[in-house]
């Protein structure tokens, strides 16, 4: 794939990246992957990434979709089932959670003086910067209150729901909160003792295991995820759960929001084009994404350390240069693969495997 080999060659002449890794498939077919490191490390598909808010799916999302599925919970259950709530939170819903429509957006946590265990109080007595359903406003603290409810609904801490509800059906075996960091882990952090520390702080001030981030995976649990995906839940949720979970929630708001998913609408810049109206995915801030689409069979996988590069390139963060290589890796992939559409003949699916 041609753009795309010279899209990613350009990413690393350009210190956007130090370490990249890019995985395209269609099904079961895999169409171009590649490894690209500037140091010493040799990448493999079991090297660890911080995921960051790709937690969010992979994590918080997949526990609230099995507990939908499983009657334990719905998405207009209030908040205030699980915790007690002030007078203006009262209306707040798990599906305003799910769909950054609770109000509140961004915020360092890390001036609670809280313990994790009392994090969600924190939070529902912070003022609402909207109103609640009125708009799309970005929300770790939203996820990081859905993480704090699914504990309440398993019985159990969060990586833990996630070994046995998640892990263990899908088989993500290195898949890990916490990890040893002696492990192949790619630093997502700016100084080497951090490597393998979770790059974002509210989730590190909170223990390193939360709803909105902390989640360390590699390309061969991601893989083994989209593939879910693309079977529409199969095994962790029914199809009608899955058909349910990924309609756009958010008609008519700034950004468009499934239950849990980003949901790519013809605004969305990311995905370059690649994806069309109704595909499916996330971001993760120190660099990484998922997406799929269900019709098609189509995902991609970007595993990378962008948001560290760049910010040891400049000195000071830039994630626009993050957002804009996502951009330009899915264009090149959409260019690649339209040339290939006009030229293939009949024979292999697969195209490229590099490294």
């Amino acid at each position: 794939m041609k753009h795309l080999e010279d899209c990613i060659q350009a990413l690393m002449d350009n210190k956007t990246v130090e370490h990249i890794i890019v995985k395209v498939g269609r099904g079961d077919d895999v169409l171009y992957q590649a490894m690209h490191a500037a140091s010493n490390q040799q990448l493999t598909e079991h090297t660890l990434f911080d995921m960051a808010s790709v937690t969010k799916i992979v994590l918080t999302t997949s526990l609230s979709l099995i507990a939908i599925d499983k009657g334990m919970l719905s998405p207009d259950d209030p908040v205030s089932r699980f915790f007690s709530v002030p007078a203006d939170k009262q209306g707040l819903t798990v599906r305003h959670l799910l769909t950054h429509t609770m109000g509140i957006g961004h915020k360092n946590l890390t001036k609670s003086n809280g313990s994790y265990e009392e994090i969600q109080d924190y939070i529902l007595r912070i003022p609402s910067d909207i109103p609640i359903g009125s708009n799309v406003l970005y929300s770790c603290p939203g996820f990081i209150i859905l993480g704090r409810i699914m504990e309440k609904l398993y019985k159990k801490r969060l990586d833990e729901a996630f070994y046995e509800h998640v892990a263990g059906p899908l088989g993500l075996h290195s898949s890990v909160f916490l990890p040893d960091r002696t492990r192949d882990i790619v630093n997502a952090n700016q100084a080497e003792a951090d490597r393998g520390t979770v790059n974002d702080y509210n989730c590190r001030y909170l223990g390193g295991i939360c709803g909105n981030a902390g989640l360390f995976s590699n390309l061969a649990d991601m893989t083994l995820y989209a593939k879910m995906l693309l079977a529409k839940g199969d095994p962790l949720i029914s199809q009608a759960t899955f058909a349910s979970a990924t309609q756009n929630e958010t008609k008519g708001m700034d950004s468009s929001r499934a239950l849990g998913f980003l949901y790519v609408d013809e605004r969305y810049e990311q995905t370059g084009g690649l994806f069309p109206v109704g595909s499916i995915g996330h971001c993760g801030h120190t660099g990484q994404s998922v997406f799929v689409n269900t019709e098609s069979g189509l995902y991609v996988i970007i595993l990378s350390d962008a948001t560290a590069s760049v910010q040891k390139k400049y000195q000071k963060s830039r994630y626009d240069e993050v957002k804009q290589m996502r951009h330009d890796i899915h264009a090149a992939i959409k260019a690649d693969l339209n040339s290939f559409n006009t030229q293939r003949t009949q024979g292999t699916t697969v195209i490229r495997e590099g490294c």
